[in-house]
């Protein structure tokens, strides 16, 4: 598994577009996590106008992850920046899953450090809490809510987490929903979607939030 970071380069809040997909694989049998320089770092930089590497926004060292006898995670350390776009390479069953899971506490991380904004990843439960509203996850296989539609699946955080009004969460939500393509599906059920369609809705309602 390799990390490998680059500064987003998109214009206006679409950097923030940049969420987490939790992918396949859960494990990584050997090595650790190689992360491979940020934009600042790469030739031509300066003359393609990118802005130098901003301080990081999460930090992971020196992590370890077992299940029971099996370790799956050795010794991994990253950098993440704020406005970088992040891509972890690796093959199925290579740790990326595991991984991106311990920077959510969704896995409990057996040894090392994990910091988001300044901010340990631990079981405390005020700071976890407080850290899950900074991070947004694009599952795997999705997990939208099948009794709401599509509309409600993008206004229940930020109502009942945000504090947002139901008009407010609305005009969000349906501001992301034509940023992805589908304004006209606000008001279907997940089971009326496509695979691809139930992903950009997953994408969306990750960014309702309005994640770091």
């Amino acid at each position: 598994m390799s990390v490998r970071t680059h500064e987003a380069q998109m214009p206006g809040d679409a950097a923030a577009g940049a969420g987490v997909d939790a992918g396949a694989g859960a494990g990584l049998g050997a090595g650790g996590a190689d992360a491979v320089g940020a934009a600042s770092d790469m030739p031509g930089d300066k003359a393609a106008g990118v802005r130098e590497r901003g301080a990081p926004l999460i930090e992971v060292s020196h992590v370890s992850k077992s299940f029971g006898d099996h370790q799956v995670i050795r010794d991994v350390s990253a950098t993440f920046c704020a406005g970088e776009v992040a891509v972890i390479v690796g093959a199925s069953g290579s740790g990326k899953s595991t991984f991106l899971r311990m920077l959510n506490r969704l896995e409990r991380h057996d040894a090392g450090r994990i910091l988001i904004d300044g901010i340990e990843v631990s079981d405390e439960r005020q700071k976890l809490d407080a850290l899950r509203q900074e991070v947004g996850m694009v599952f795997q296989q999705f997990n939208l809510f099948s009794h709401l539609s599509v509309l409600d699946n993008l206004t229940l955080a930020p109502r009942r987490i945000r504090g947002l009004s139901r008009q407010e969460a609305n005009e969000r939500a349906m501001a992301l929903l034509t940023r992805v393509g589908l304004e006209a599906h606000a008001h279907k059920f997940p089971h009326a979607l496509s695979g691809g369609q139930q992903q950009r809705v997953a994408i969306a309602r990750a960014l309702a939030m309005q994640p770091r």
